[in-house]
């Protein structure tokens, strides 16, 4: 563990490739000295090269990092990475959206002429084929989608440090390694595109499961296309406002939202043949399986009601956060998913898209916060951290120090109460946790949540603008 100090101390990347659990047995004072190293380092290679991280540090008369709550004010709104004017998507001004990108991360993506471009997936197809970055998108239901600036070798380290917690978490070597033993990997979506989760498969695929081969997913051909997920953002915004019948779409664009309604519409059969596959190729072996809960229920619902029962190795292992989504689900739905799978073994995380420093959940109920994930509450109101005392409730907001090409410090829209600064979790491990009673406050204030940042409101606001200058 006290090699592990070091390393962290050195490079908070170090983690990746440690024992899980040994990052769970520091000092509350050798947490703080990561985490202060670890600042100080992100924020010295990123200030000079993203633009607009440099801007937000210059705007808050920041140069340097003195202390823990010093890195507060440089924290984005979650919305940043989604801060591009919907013109861009809407008139297919691709050459300015890869100029804002080239803002928020340290790849320089100057050489990149995407004036030709008309779709968000020929556009991500370019950034991949053009440098280092395999972009991600996440959903959008406004039909602004954030995309988020990831290298190749980030992907990989984020894919060895899932590995890493599934082996160590319950202790060292208690879980399998499956990046040393590959297995079988399922996954109930699609195989292709550029979401989080496919972009996350995609690497699974090829680190956990040893190729294509030893893979099976529900649309195997499909592209879940960024394209489709922005154009339904922004119908549905279109039709609350009653502006249904302004919005310009192209004829390439309704060719593939109609391919995509006609794969949802075949999904039963979809369903069906998965089971039937799934159980033809894989019964009884010890499997990986990724994905949310409610996709995860409505498949074992459906795989139940075929009279599809325990169907994977008792040795098999399940991925998974995301909670219910809003979705109603029985009481007895996990029951309902254990005798359908056939295994038990679930890892429950809580964490975003944008970072790679996931809370992983423990047999006490509570999410734990890596010592590379520097945690905050802010208040609601005013944005300022809170104290760092047991039973704090407030807006969360963390800065993930593993990435080290885009700023991985987000406030987000959740919140959650921490423990863990005084007194430890009764599982044992150290360092700041999360209770589970975990909800949005777009729910608490009636679907309106304005996100306020700490630090002076007017630099995020002068940052942000900036950034879309840059584009221009």
């Amino acid at each position: 563990m006290s090699t592990l100090y070091t390393q962290l101390l050195a490079d908070p990347a170090a983690l990746v490739t440690a024992c899980y659990d040994d990052a769970f047995r520091f000092t509350q004072q050798q947490i703080h000295d990561i985490q202060l190293s670890g600042a100080r380092r992100r924020f010295g290679e990123m200030r000079a090269k993203i633009p607009v991280l440099g801007r937000l540090a210059a705007e808050q008369g920041i140069d340097t990092i003195e202390s823990i709550d010093d890195v507060a004010p440089l924290l984005f709104a979650h919305t940043v990475y989604k801060s591009y004017p919907l013109s861009y998507l809407e008139r297919g001004q691709f050459d300015k959206l890869t100029r804002w990108l080239n803002g928020l991360t340290t790849e320089d993506l100057s050489h990149v002429d995407a004036s030709g471009i008309k779709l968000i997936d020929d556009w991500i197809d370019l950034l991949d084929a053009q440098t280092n970055l395999r972009v991600f998108h996440t959903s959008g239901t406004t039909g602004k989608l954030s995309f988020l600036p990831r290298t190749d070798r980030e992907w990989r380290q984020n894919i060895t440090l899932s590995a890493s917690r599934i082996r160590d978490w319950r202790g060292p070597g208690s879980g399998p390694d499956l990046i040393a033993n590959p297995r079988p990997l399922i996954a109930p979506t699609y195989r292709k595109g550029a979401s989080a989760a496919a972009r996350g498969s995609g690497y699974q695929i090829e680190m956990y499961a040893g190729g294509e081969h030893n893979a099976l997913f529900m649309y195997p051909e499909a592209r879940f296309s960024a394209d489709v997920a922005s154009l339904s953002g922004r119908l549905a915004a279109a039709e609350a406002q009653g502006e249904l019948g302004s919005l310009h779409i192209s004829e390439a664009l309704l060719a593939k939202r109609e391919e995509l309604v006609r794969v949802e519409r075949e999904r039963p059969e979809q369903l069906r043949k998965f089971f039937a596959e799934a159980i033809a190729r894989f019964a009884g072996r010890d499997v990986y399986m990724g994905a949310v809960w409610t996709i995860l229920y409505e498949t074992a619902a459906e795989g139940l009601a075929r009279g599809a029962r325990q169907v994977f190795g008792r040795g098999s292992v399940l991925h998974t956060g995301g909670g219910k989504k809003g979705k109603n689900m029985p009481d007895n739905w996990r029951e309902q998913l254990v005798e359908f799978l056939g295994f038990d073994n679930f890892y429950e995380f809580y964490g975003c898209s944008e970072q790679m420093g996931f809370c992983m959940r423990c047999e006490e109920g509570h999410y734990h916060v890596p010592p590379t994930t520097i945690a905050f509450l802010l208040d609601p109101a005013t944005g300022k951290p809170l104290p760092r005392k047991d039973g704090m409730t407030g807006r969360f907001a963390s800065l993930d120090l593993s990435p080290s090409t885009y700023w991985a410090g987000l406030v987000t829209g959740d919140e959650i109460t921490l423990h863990g600064y005084e007194k430890p979790c009764k599982c044992g491990r150290s360092g700041p946790y999360l209770l589970a009673a975990i909800r949005r406050y777009s729910e608490k204030e009636g679907g309106d949540d304005k996100v306020i940042c700490a630090g002076a409101p007017a630099a995020h606001d002068e940052a942000l603008n900036f950034l879309t200058e840059l584009s221009e």
